[in-house]
Formats: structure tokens, sequence, C-alpha cells
């Protein structure tokens, strides 16, 4: 018996013996039963991953089981229609492709994927073994939304990726790596921002957890899109989720081994990208002990170096891109500045300092808060976010660069020309902020990106 057809078993059992389970306001109204996470984790706060209780895992199959036996998602969600951008539930083809597996690091990876509590997926094994291990794994695990490839031959992973996804019947598709682990919600928690969205690539957060997949760490709050961060830093890795067209229009080129999916996504249209703000992915240990047993960890970075180079190339931008000081970024110079070579860009901003070396102004967020506000010059925090250029709501006055347009909306913001910017607002601090702001809102409105480059420092 699969673990589907189990799992179907255990909860009739259940549902005999108690009341259709009532399905939470979170879901009837998505936003999500899972409370989103906001902005940065406490630096020092230790991580603990939970699992979502089980009477939400219960609705969410509730959800699934209505779905399947015939009800549209308006009616399993009991949403709106005006809510969901989507007229029916999306099929998800999960990838996993293999080589010669650790068999108990597969099966856990193969567990996670049929636990799920949405089931409309379907799960494409890829496999270039010599052995029969994975094969002889699956006949363990009759499962109808498994389809097993052997592929002969020494197949370079992306050609493999992209057979499989030709091969798939899925509106999306994605890939899951031998070792890690999708949460029991993760493909529920996609489903959900899909059909309120209709985005043609999603990301999750994710985690890490050691070869015995019960230990998790290094937690990875990622930020909603935000273009000048991923030129600056592979950020949406896993889980990855992308509608299968596109992917099959773009496909993985094998040049870019290493940064296979960033390379995708760097260029992929990025006008429906949605991030899921919830962990739902564990990248394993013994995943990256074996995928990347060999390749040098400088190789992946110099990778996604090269795709950035081809990026801006294929653009015809002339930039130099440099390994940053925090290993895994990137540092973009622009020739002969970002404002000649991105049209987009109307102001850059960067941070002002004490002169004790701490963070007193520089990137506000949209409650108007300065962010890292008493950290180090030094620090990095999570992910080296505070170290990193990216895409900011507004920036200090103290610290900015303004381009030659805009000047004139400076000026009458701030009742000084751009060039005189470094004035003293000692006695008006709030009304310096608030201008900075009012500034920066002006400036997004006329469709400008703002840029926050933490190597620009203004010292007060």
């Amino acid at each position: 018996m699969s673990i589907w057809k189990d799992l179907g078993r255990r909860v009739g059992d259940i549902r005999q013996n108690m009341k259709s389970p009532e399905l939470p306001a979170a879901v009837k109204k998505l936003p999500l039963p899972r409370a989103a996470v906001k902005g940065l984790p406490p630096r020092k706060k230790k991580y603990e991953y939970i699992e979502p209780e089980p009477s939400v895992l219960l609705n969410q199959r509730a959800v699934w089981d209505r779905i399947k036996g015939g009800e549209s998602p308006e009616e399993a969600l009991e949403a709106s229609v005006s809510v969901l951008k989507m007229r029916h539930a999306p099929r998800i083809s999960v990838i996993v492709a293999t080589y010669e597996p650790v068999v108990r690091y597969f099966e856990r990876t193969l567990i996670s994927i049929l636990s799920q509590t949405y089931g409309g997926f379907e799960l494409i094994i890829a496999d270039t073994s010599l052995s029969g291990a994975v094969r002889d794994l699956l006949d363990h695990y009759r499962d109808e939304r498994i389809r097993y490839y052997s592929v002969p031959g020494n197949r370079g992973e992306a050609s493999l990726i992209n057979d499989a996804a030709h091969m798939a019947s899925g509106d999306y598709v994605c890939t899951v790596d031998v070792g890690d682990q999708l949460t029991k919600d993760a493909l529920y928690e996609v489903f959900l921002y899909i059909m309120r969205t209709g985005a043609e690539i999603l990301y999750t957060d994710e985690d890490h957890c050691d070869a015995s997949g019960k230990r998790f760490d290094q937690p990875n709050y990622k930020p909603d899109f935000n273009k000048d961060y991923l030129l600056s830093n592979n950020y949406m890795r896993r889980l990855l989720v992308i509608r299968r067209e596109l992917f099959l229009a773009l496909r993985l080129r094998d040049a870019f081994d290493g940064a296979l999916t960033y390379d995708l996504v760097l260029r992929a249209p990025k006008s429906e990208v949605c991030h899921v703000p919830h962990i739902l992915y564990h990248v394993s240990s013994a995943s990256s002990d074996s995928k990347n047993a060999a390749r040098e960890p400088d190789a992946v970075i110099a990778a996604g170096k090269a795709a950035l180079e081809d990026y801006f190339r294929e653009r015809r931008m002339r930039v130099q891109v440099n390994y940053s000081s925090r290993k895994g970024t990137y540092r973009v110079i622009y020739h002969p500045d970002i404002f000649t070579c991105r049209n987009e860009v109307g102001v850059v901003g960067g941070r002002v300092l004490s002169r004790t070396h701490k963070v007193v102004g520089g990137m506000f967020d949209s409650a108007g808060r300065v962010m890292y506000e008493g950290w180090d010059e030094a620090e990095g925090g999570p992910m080296n976010r505070a170290m990193t250029v990216q895409n900011a709501y507004a920036v200090d006055a103290r610290c900015m660069r303004v381009r030659p347009e805009l000047r004139g909306l400076y000026e009458e913001i701030f009742g000084k020309p751009s060039e005189a910017q470094y004035f003293d607002w000692d006695k008006e601090p709030q009304e310096l902020k608030r201008r900075s702001i009012l500034f920066c809102r002006r400036i997004r409105e006329l469709g400008y990106l703002i840029v926050w480059d933490p190597s620009f420092i203004t010292v007060v």
C-alpha cells in the first residue's frame, strides 16, 4: 500500500468519528493559514522549524479531497471568485534527477514528496544510474503519481532536467535534490499562491537540515522580488516553481552548471514573480555532499558570476561583475554609471554611519524604520543582506545620488539642489526623514527603482 493511500485510509477513519473539518478563516479568505514572515529574523534568536498544526494539515488535505472530488477551487477554498486569478487547480510536476543515490537519502526525499497535503502533482524520476537501486525502491511505492524514466548515458544535469520537463504533464515544474525534503504543506502553499496571483515564477523560503533530516538551522527568509538583490545574489534558490511553458521556452543551459536556475531566472520575464514567505524546503547536508562533491564551491560561485556577465552582455550594458567581500554575492560596477546604463534607476542611496561606526540611517522600510539601525558597519546579518546591494522602499537624503532628470523634484521637496545634499539637518531629523520618504515615494510613483548600495557611506 502506498504512503498516500495509507494516509488517506487513516484520515478517513478519523473523519468517521468527527464532523467534516471546518476550514479556518485564513484559508477561506486567503491570506493563508500560515503566518507570513516579514523582514529579517532576530539575529540572535535560536532557529527552530515548527511544522504546521495537525488540524491545519488535515484541512489542507480536505481542500484537495474536495477538488479531487469535483468541486471547483472556489468551492473547495470557500473563496470569492474575485480573489482567485486561476480557475483550475494547477498540476505541479516535481522532477528528481538521480545517479546512484544513497538509497536512504533518496527515500527520505521520496517520502517528503508523497506526503504532500496537496495531491495535484506528479513525481518524475529521471534516473541515470547503472544499478537498479532506485527502481527497486520504487517497487515498494506503487503510487500512480510516480513516473520513472531510466535515462541511458552520462547526461548533464541541464539536459536531463530539460528532457524531464518536456515529458511532464503539469502546469508548473520544480526540482528537488536527492536528500532534500519538502515540508508537508509545501505544494499546498504554492498552490494557494498560484491561485491568488497567477504568477509564472514562485519561490519560497528555505532552511538547512543535517544528514539525519531532523535538526534544522540556517533559515533563509527571502525578500519579495528585488531586482537589484537578484543582480547581487542568487537568492531565490529553493523551492523554485516555474510555469512549464516558460521553463521550456528558456530551458536550462549546460554552460552554467552550478548556477542553472540562477541563469534561467535572470533571463526570465520578471513581471509575474511571486515570493511565498514560508519555510517550505529543507536543504540537506546530505544533498550538498552528494551533488556538489565533484564541484568546488568556488566553481559554483564562478558559474553565478558567468550567468550575470552573460545577462548584462545580452543587454549590451557596459559593466564589470566582481566578487564582493561576502562569499557568494556579487558587485556590479556600471560604466560610466548606473543611471546611464539603467534607465529605470532613479536614486542610489547608501548607509549613514555614526563616528562610532554604527548604522544611524540609510535605508527605510515601508513603516519608516531605519533598516539595520544600530548594527556595526561590518555586520552583514542573515544571508549578508546588510552588506548587499538591493532595491529599497526609501533612502536617506544624507547619502543619496539622484538621476539628473529628477534633480528638479529633489529641489522642490528639499528646497536645496541635490549637489548640496550634505546639509545640516541635526535640528530637524524627523523632518529630514519625512522629506526623504516623500521624495522616494514620488520617485517610485514615477516608475523608477531606488537602489541601496551599502558601500556608499556618509559619516555624520
